[in-house]
C-alpha cells in the first residue's frame, strides 16, 4: 500500500496495521531487523518512509544555512553564533537547533546506516504480485538517492568523510578513515547513477507524488559535480567543470515519455506571481521538494512564525527570528537591470524612542541623523518584493489585511508601527528594518487552529540547475552559453537581458537574487572561497524608518552594529568532527581544526 511521501515518523511497532490484511496475523514489530518487514514490499516500503525523515527541510525547524551568511541575521541565535563567531570545535560543533546542523554528523550517518540496511535486506523481499517488480526496483532507487544525498550533506560540510555501505554488528571492527574528497564526490556520482537507473521521470500513483524521481537523482549528481569542480573541494580543471556541465545539462534535457521536457520554469508578470511559486508544490520546475501533510501528522512549516512581521493581524504575529540584512538588500538591482545606488542622505532631526529591554520602559531622546526621504525599495528587482517584506507593502489574510508598519516616531503624538522594535510586540519586532516574506502563503489564516501550514521546502529546482550549468560554461570559457541560461533566469524575473560585460559578477548577482534563503548562498560562498571575505568585510546592519506626523517617511541606513561575525580560514571553511566520533574511531583524522 503506497503512502504519499511527507516523511512521516513511523512507530515501528504500527507498521503492520498500514499494510495489506495477511500481515496483521503478524506478531508485533520488535526492530525493524524482523523478518516481517522485508518479507513484505508494504512494510519494506514503510522502512523506507523513515529513511525520508533524514532529509531535513529548512522551514520545518529554527535555523536557516542563509543564516550563516550576508543574506540574514537569526535575532534568537537558536547556536548559530557558534559558526558566525567562529567558535566551532570538536567538542563545540552544534551549528544550530536542528538536528541536520546541531549534530550533523551522526544526523545524516544515521541516514546512511538506515539505507545500507534497506539495500541489504530488501534483496530478499519477494515480488509476489503484478506490479511488484516494478515496485521494488523504485524502492531499491529510492534508497540509493537517499544515500547519495545523506553523503552529499556530509560531502558539503566536511569533504572527506568516511564511504560506508554495509552495517556493522556490535561486534564489528570499524576500520574506515576518511576518503579524499574527489573520491567522496565520485561515490555520490555513482550513487545517482544507480538511483536514476531505477527511478522513473514521474511515478504513476499520485500518492507517490514527492518521492525521488530519475531528474532528483541526475540532479543531485550535478550538484555534487559542481562541488568537486570548485576551488574549496580540490584542484578545479577542465575535466571536471566539462564533468559538472554535463551532468547539470542532462537534467536539463530530461524528457517523458511523449518527448516533452521534464522541467520547466513558469513564466510569471509580478513580483506576486514570482512569490507564489515558492508555496506551489506543482510549480513545474520543481525537482526534489519536502512536503507536509494538512493535518500536521508529518510535522509543518515554521516559516510564519520564524518570518512574519510581529504585530497583530492573521499572517502576523511572528519572531522576526530570520532577519534579511541591509547588506543582502542593497545588493538587489533596480527595475531597469543597473546597480542600485542609495540616494543622497541630509541631516534630520529625529525624536528617537529607545526601549530598556529589562524593563520595557520607552524612553525618548533628540538625535541627528543622516537619511533620505525617497523609498530606497521603490522600482527593485521583483525578487527583492517577492523575498523580503519592508516598510509600507500591503500583507495579510482576509481583514487583517493592512501596510505593514516597521517605521518608528520621528516626534511626539505619531503612533509607533505595530510591526516596529517600538511596537506593542517590540520584543519581537525586526532589528534590520526587514522581515523575510519568501516560502510565505499569503492564502494561509493563521488564526485557524484546526489547519497548519503545508507550504513545501524545495530542495532542488530548475533554476538552480540553470545557474550550475551557467557557471561550468563560465569556467569553461563558453559566455556565450552562459549567458544564454544566466537570461533564462534574468528574464523570468522581468530584467533586461546581461550582456556579458563581467560575466561571472552578473552570474553570481542572478545565483544570489535567484536562491535567495533557499540554502545555497552558504555553500556557494564556501565553495568559492569567500565566505571569510563577506565576514570580514562589515558587521550586519539594517535601515531604520521614521515616520513624521504629517505621513512623511525617512529612510536612515542604521550603521550600528548588530551583529559583528569571525571567520578564522582555512578551517572555518569546513565543520569539525564531533569529538565523540574522534574518539570513538581514532584513526579518523580531525584536520583540518586539529
Amino acid at each position: 500500500m503506497k503512502k504519499k511521501i511527507f516523511y512521516i515518523i513511523i512507530a515501528v511497532s504500527g507498521l503492520g496495521l498500514s499494510s495489506c490484511s495477511d500481515i496483521l496475523d503478524q506478531e508485533p514489530l520488535d526492530s525493524f531487523a524482523d523478518p516481517a518487514v522485508w518479507g513484505d514490499l508494504a512494510l519494506s516500503e514503510s522502512f523506507l518512509n523513515n529513511c525520508y525523515t533524514k532529509v531535513e527541510a529548512e522551514n520545518s525547524a529554527g535555523v536557516l544555512f542563509s543564516n550563516y551568511t550576508d543574506e540574514s541575521y537569526h535575532m534568537h541565535d537558536y547556536g548559530t553564533s557558534n559558526y558566525t563567531q567562529g567558535r566551532v570545535t570538536c567538542d563545540n560543533y552544534n551549528t544550530g537547533w536542528t538536528e541536520g546542523k546541531g549534530n550533523t554528523w551522526a544526523h545524516y550517518y544515521g541516514g546512511i546506516k538506515l539505507t545500507n540496511q534497506f539495500l541489504e535486506k530488501i534483496q530478499q523481499t519477494p515480488t509476489l504480485r503484478d506490479g511488484d517488480e516494478e515496485w521494488k526496483k523504485q524502492l531499491i532507487g529510492q534508497a540509493y538517492f537517499l544515500r547519495a544525498y545523506f553523503y552529499h550533506m556530509l560531502y558539503s560540510f566536511y569533504g572527506r568523510v568516511p564511504i560506508i555501505t554495509k552495517t556493522y554488528s556490535l561486534d564489528s571492527e570499524f576500520t574506515e578513515s576518511r576518503a579524499a574528497a574527489d573520491d567522496v564526490a565520485d561515490f555520490i556520482a555513482q550513487q545517482c547513477d544507480s538511483a536514476s537507473k531505477y527511478l522513473p521521470i514521474q511515478y504513476k500513483d499520485e500518492n507517490d507524488f514527492g518521492r525521488a524521481t530519475k531528474g532528483a537523482a541526475l540532479a543531485l549528481k550535478g550538484r555534487t559535480l559542481l562541488y568537486k569542480a570548485s576551488p574549496l573541494f580540490g584542484t578545479p580543471s577542465i575535466d571536471k567543470w566539462k564533468e559538472a556541465a554535463a551532468a547539470n545539462k542532462a537534467v536539463i534535457d530530461l524528457v517523458d515519455d511523449n518527448g516533452a521536457k521534464v522541467y520547466s520554469l513558469k513564466q510569471i508578470n509580478n513580483s506576486e506571481e514570482y512569490a507564489a511559486l515558492f508555496i506551489d508544490s506543482h510549480n513545474p520546475e520543481v525537482i526534489f521538494e519536502k512536503l507536509y501533510d494538512s493535518k500536521g501528522i508529518s510535522g509543518s512549516s515554521a516559516s510564519f512564525v520564524m518570518q512574519a512581521p510581529a504585530g497583530p493581524g492573521s499572517g502576523y504575529g511572528g519572531w522576526s527570528t530570520w532577519q534579511p540584512t541591509e547588506e543582502i538588500v542593497s545588493k538587489f538591482q533596480n527595475s531597469d537591470g543597473t546597480p542600485y545606488q542609495a540616494a543622497e542622505t541630509k541631516t534630520y532631526k529625529i525624536l528617537e524612542t529607545v526601549i530598556d529591554p529589562a524593563t520595557g520602559e520607552a524612553k525618548k531622546q533628540e538625535k541627528n541623523i543622516q537619511a533620505s526621504n525617497i523609498n530606497p525599495w521603490s522600482n527593485r528587482d521583483i525578487r527583492l518584493s517577492a523575498s523580503i517584506f519592508t516598510d509600507g507593502q500591503q500583507w495579510g489574510f482576509g481583514d487583517s489585511k493592512r501596510e505593514i508598519e516597521l517605521f518608528e516616531p520621528a516626534e511626539e503624538n505619531v503612533i509607533p508601527g505595530k510591526d516596529s522594535r517600538v511596537g506593542e510586540t517590540w520584543w519581537n519586532g525586526t532589528k534590520t528594518g526587514y522581515n523575510m516574506k519568501k516560502f510565505l502563503n499569503p492564502d494561509f489564516n493563521t488564526y485557524d487552529e484546526t489547519i497548519v501550514d503545508t507550504t513545501p521546502w524545495f530542495f532542488i529546482r530548475l533554476s538552480e540547475i540553470y545557474l550550475n550549468y551557467a557557471e561550468c560554461q563560465i569556467e569553461l570559457g563558453n559566455s556565450v552559453e552562459a549567458l544564454k541560461y544566466i537570461n533564462f533566469i534574468r528574464n523570468r524575473a522581468l530584467l533586461p537581458s546581461a550582456k556579458g560585460e563581467n560575466i561571472r559578477a552578473e552570474y553570481e548577482y542572478e545565483r544570489m537574487a535567484e536562491l535567495i534563503f533557499e540554502g545555497q548562498r552558504f555553500f556557494d560562498l564556501r565553495r568559492w572561497l569567500k565566505l571569510e571575505s563577506i565576514y570580514n568585510q562589515q558587521p550586519v546592519t539594517g535601515i531604520k524608518i521614521y515616520k513624521y506626523k504629517d505621513g512623511t517617511k525617512i529612510y536612515h541606513h542604521n550603521p550600528e552594529t548588530i551583529q559583528q561575525r569571525a571567520f578564522n580560514a582555512p578551517k572555518n571553511y569546513w565543520w569539525p568532527i564531533p569529538r565523540y566520533e574522534l574518539r570513538r574511531a581514532p584513526q579518523i583524522d580531525a584536520a583540518p581544526y586539529e
